[in-house]
């Protein structure tokens, strides 16, 4: 599958490169990709998920396996930090709107709305792996339910980023 992605990065960055668009790929009225199944159910972990309105707790402490729902917005539903073998992670679920539909132009107005959810998420690198999820990863893994972002990750640009696959080591 990174196989996959990769070629697909790297094709999209040949093509957004030699076209001289400085938006990404995806931004035709019918969105980045065509939505697979209408009747999809909503994606849950058992992890904190944290809204903009809730942030009484610390976003990186585990709870007891419940869910909690995050204020929805335009391209983002909910977020939740789960914990990783390396360190924290941040799930993002996107809308069918930022998913399927949201121009990858859009993306600075979905990162926004990340950040609202969970301002401790607002690390430069953090908001390279999603523009890359945004504009690369989410063409090619359309069904992925969640975009991950990784908050150990190390920060090496956006190009590096797009070049690891959205994942830099």
């Amino acid at each position: 599958m990174q196989r996959t992605l990769g070629r697909a990065l790297v094709s999209g960055l040949t093509l957004l490169l030699a076209s001289g668009l400085p938006h990404g790929l995806a931004h035709g009225a019918t969105g980045p990709a065509a939505r697979p199944d209408s009747d999809a159910s909503p994606h849950q972990i058992s992890a904190k998920i944290v809204s903009s309105s809730d942030r009484s707790g610390d976003p990186l402490s585990e709870l007891d396996g419940s869910t909690g729902q995050a204020t929805s917005g335009t391209y983002i539903d909910e977020v939740g930090w789960i914990p990783d073998q390396n360190g924290q992670r941040l799930a993002v679920y996107p809308t069918d709107h930022g998913r399927y539909e949201a121009p990858a132009s859009e993306w600075p107005d979905a990162w926004d709305e990340v950040v609202r959810m969970e301002p401790d998420a607002d690390h430069p690198h953090m908001r390279d792996q999603f523009r890359c999820h945004v504009e690369f990863a989410r063409i090619a893994e359309v069904d992925k339910p969640s975009w991950n972002l990784e908050l150990w990750r190390p920060d090496v640009g956006y190009l590096a980023t797009v070049l690891a696959s959205c994942n830099p080591e």
